[in-house]
């Protein structure tokens, strides 16, 4: 049975996508003293503490088998700690809203991963035909850097493509975990991207040098309340009210309100070619989901 949709629903829906679209701007405002790991680590540790606390004052159990363990680490790698890093570090020649297309890629890598590491989700012809779509707009985003050379731009360009590669293999780690709930998995995961990136921030980059001022601070607390922790928190009451299928539409408001926050507070520029290639990557994710929706 379907499950209804009500205005809460939608109202939900909206607010977990200004979340995760204001990211890549308050990456940006963090990055004018902070190193990349900091600022991951940062977000992560504080996510981390507010969503263990919430699983053990609902008095969730945590598992005790060493594969369920394992996924977990796997999950914390490709959903929390690598893209983090990468989106903080590509961000330093990357404008937030170009981040926020780059990032909108996530549904298009999710078929190609699905074919290659799963038996039963196989590319389709739809799924093929919107991948070569939605890569071609990501064309039409970078391709005027690269022909001017492989630069600082391209690079961290990729990394940021890197980044949305991972919350594809995330999804199908996740996959494995689906009969865990949801608040331990979130939890644990997070854990255990906070015992890698802590420690490694603290000594690649010393943050304690640094002296930032109050509202490199505060982002970097934004980070961690906010896209991370509570946006867990909020995604888990979207997918039980309404389902998965319902909060795919944020992969068409994730990006546009990363560029609108970002052309906003930091005064960003929106180039027309920037537009063109978010109409294109959103063209791929209709094509590429038409079986689905016809089935």
């Amino acid at each position: 049975m379907a499950k209804s949709l009500s205005v809460t629903a939608f109202l939900m829906l909206v607010v977990l996508a200004m979340m995760w679209g204001s990211s890549f701007t308050f990456i940006k405002i963090a990055l004018g003293a902070f190193g990349p790991l900091t600022i991951a680590a940062g977000r992560i540790t504080l996510a981390a503490v507010i969503l263990c606390s919430l699983a053990l004052w609902r008095r969730e159990q945590f598992p005790r088998e060493r594969t369920v363990w394992i996924h977990l680490f796997w999950l914390a790698i490709l959903g929390n700690a690598a893209p983090f890093f990468l989106i903080s570090w590509g961000e330093h020649n990357v404008d937030s809203g170009m981040t926020a297309v780059l990032m909108s890629t996530i549904p298009l890598s999710v078929p190609i991963m699905a074919h290659f590491f799963t038996d039963d989700e196989k590319l389709t012809p739809y799924m093929v035909v919107g991948v070569l779509i939605g890569f071609s707009g990501l064309l039409v985003l970078v391709g005027p850097s690269v022909l001017y050379g492989l630069g600082e731009d391209v690079i961290s360009q990729g990394a940021i493509v890197l980044a949305a590669l991972c919350y594809g293999g995330a999804s199908l780690v996740a996959r494995r975990l689906s009969h865990m709930p949801f608040m331990v998995v979130a939890a644990g995961s997070m854990s255990i991207a906070t015992l890698i990136m802590a420690p490694t921030a603290l000594v690649v980059e010393q943050p304690w040098q640094v002296e930032p001022q109050m509202m490199q601070v505060a982002a970097i607390v934004y980070l961690g309340l906010f896209p991370t922790a509570l946006a867990n928190i909020l995604l888990l009451q979207v997918i039980n009210s309404s389902g998965v299928s319902f909060l795919a539409l944020n992969n068409y408001l994730v990006p546009v309100f990363g560029i609108a926050i970002a052309a906003l507070t930091l005064g960003e520029t929106v180039p027309p070619e920037m537009l063109s290639a978010l109409g294109i990557i959103f063209v791929g994710i209709f094509v590429s989901n038409l079986k689905r929706k016809s089935g």
